[in-house]
Formats: structure tokens, C-alpha cells, sequence
């Protein structure tokens, strides 16, 4: 095979687009890897909620950040139950039995009260019955992405991070630098007025003999010596704010 033979070869538009795929597969692999270790320490560290982590994971095919939970369960059991005491006599004794057998029935459970209840010849019956714990969450995937959809969805997932869900802003721009992408813009402190409706607990004086307009004006009255006051929000407006910036906010600390 002479040179030009070869060269003709290497220059194979299917070679070269399978090693173009695989490239991409490798880097993609990577970029993968990658923001699930960013995000495994913002969830472990930095207080990320992880559902939603994982919910934007599996979006862009990349492997969940896995943790644990309490689960508490139970079963349906059929037994003997046991329980000792000190009496003068039979009698005595099953009188104290049936105290402590009403005792538990109106508690529903059994708690050690140091008389060393016990519970023998246990039978299970059925399957288990969780009592609390997460469920198992059911993550859509998205469909497959080429490397640069990737790219542009971690871009995304971290911005949005940052935005709502208390990823670190300086922790984002490092990943996104690591991983070669492009960074996020600079955060500003912007003034936003929001209209807000809801319930505000007052602790207020009144006469034993007051009425409720008499109630409503002190409660106007001491609103309005008040310079703020902390609402439960029942329902929150549409924000109105000014369109340019007017601050740098440098003074981040979350860890993540």
C-alpha cells in the first residue's frame, strides 16, 4: 500500500466520524462524571436539595447523587405477651397484669417502663408497612444529548442551582471551569417591591370589655407604630424592579 493509499484511508469520512463519536462519547462521559461530583458535595455540604438535583441528573444522563434516609415500618404480628411483677398473691398479681394489659391497650404500644414487658411466640403476618420515609422517586430521563446539549444543560442545571436552590455561586464557576465550559455572569444585589398577602401574629391589649371594632382599632393602632413586621405569606405577587443593576454582591459565603 503505497502513501497516497494510506492517506485516502485516513481521510475516510466514516473513520473520521467515528473517531469524532467517540471523542464526544469520552468527553461526555467525563462532563458527566464530573457534575456529579459537584453536585454530591453541594447536596453533602452545602444544603442542595437533592431530588432536585437528581431530577436535573437524570435529565442530562448523568448518575444520581445517592444518600440515606429513615424509614420506619411495620408489620402486623400475632404473639404472647409477657410481663412480671411482685404480689402477695395470685390475685394481686393478676390484678396488676390486667392494669398493665389495659395500660398498653389504651396506648396502643408497648414502652419499656423498667417491668420487663416481653412479647413471645411472635408470628408475622403480611409485608411490610412503611409507617414514613421517602418514596422511591421516579426521575424522567431526557432524550439523548449530543455533547454540545450536554454542555449547554449542565450550563443550565448550575445556573438555575445558583438561582433557587442555594448552590454557591463561586462553586459554580469553578465547576464550569473545570469542566471547560463557559462561566456564569456575575450575580448583582438588584431592589425588587413585591406585593405580598398573609397573616401576621400580634399580641395585643385590650379591655376585657372591648369590641371587635374596638379590637380592630388597636390592632391598626399597633401596626402602625410597627416599622416591620413578619408575614406568613398566603400569596405572593408579581415582582417589580428596576432594570439595571446597582451593586456587586461579593460577599457569598454559602460553602457550596
Amino acid at each position: 500500500m503505497d502513501n497516497d493509499e494510506n492517506w485516502a484511508k485516513s481521510e475516510n469520512p466514516e473513520v473520521e466520524a467515528a473517531k469524532d463519536a467517540y471523542a464526544d462519547g469520552v468527553q461526555a462521559a467525563k462532563l458527566r462524571e464530573q457534575i456529579t461530583n459537584a453536585a454530591a458535595n453541594a447536596v453533602n455540604y452545602g444544603n442542595v436539595d437533592r431530588d432536585w438535583i437528581n431530577e436535573n441528573l437524570a435529565r442530562l444522563g448523568a448518575n444520581p447523587v445517592t444518600g440515606t434516609s429513615e424509614y420506619r415500618m411495620n408489620i402486623q404480628i400475632t404473639g404472647l405477651y409477657g410481663w412480671r411483677c411482685k404480689a402477695s398473691s395470685r390475685a394481686e398479681a393478676v390484678a396488676r397484669f390486667k392494669e398493665q394489659v389495659t395500660r398498653i391497650a389504651e396506648a396502643g404500644k408497648i414502652t419499656a417502663d423498667g417491668s420487663y414487658d416481653n412479647v413471645y411466640g411472635v408470628a408475622f403476618h403480611g409485608a411490610p408497612v412503611f409507617y414514613s420515609g421517602p418514596e422511591e422517586a421516579d426521575y424522567v430521563e431526557s432524550a439523548e444529548l449530543d455533547l454540545a446539549g450536554l454542555k449547554e444543560g449542565i450550563r443550565a442545571m448550575l445556573k438555575r442551582a445558583v438561582a433557587e436552590k442555594g448552590w454557591s455561586h463561586g462553586r459554580a464557576r469553578e465547576t464550569l471551569a473545570l469542566m471547560g465550559l463557559e462561566a456564569l455572569p456575575e450575580r448583582h444585589n438588584r431592589p425588587v417591591t413585591v406585593p405580598v398577602g398573609g397573616t401576621i401574629s400580634l399580641a395585643i391589649n385590650v379591655f376585657d370589655d372591648a369590641t371587635d371594632d374596638e379590637i380592630q382599632a388597636s390592632v391598626a393602632a399597633t401596626i402602625g407604630r410597627l416599622k416591620h413586621v413578619y408575614v406568613q405569606a398566603d400569596e405572593i405577587g408579581q415582582a417589580q424592579y428596576a432594570s439595571r443593576t446597582v451593586s456587586e454582591d461579593d460577599g457569598e459565603e454559602d460553602p457550596f
